[in-house]
């Protein structure tokens, strides 16, 4: 009988970690993972027309403007100017000493 050599260590750890990294970049590259599963039941649509519930857009918010900032977010504001360097005094000594 002919023995197959024996593998190191590492060489089994990456023929094992090769289907499993195969297999998750293949999932990873499914849009849904709803069809995978043979299992499960599909649901059925209701008949009915759809329409839309706001064809105009949501009333009271402004496409336009950029979404408003948690009150605790610098984001959008100047940066903090630095307080004024105390003046030097000139002359005299501090008095008390």
């Amino acid at each position: 009988m002919h023995r197959l050599p024996k593998l190191s260590r590492r060489m089994r750890r990456a023929l094992l970690l090769a289907p499993v990294l195969g297999l998750t970049l293949a999932v990873a590259g499914c849009e849904t993972l709803d069809s995978i599963n043979p299992f499960v039941e599909r649901e059925k649509l209701l008949p009915g027309a759809r329409a839309p519930v706001f064809p105009e857009g949501v009333p009271g918010v402004d496409y336009n403007q950029p979404p408003p900032q948690p009150a605790n977010s610098s984001y959008g504001y100047p940066p903090a100017e630095p307080a004024p360097a105390e003046p030097a005094t000139t002359g005299a000594a501090p008095s008390g000493q």
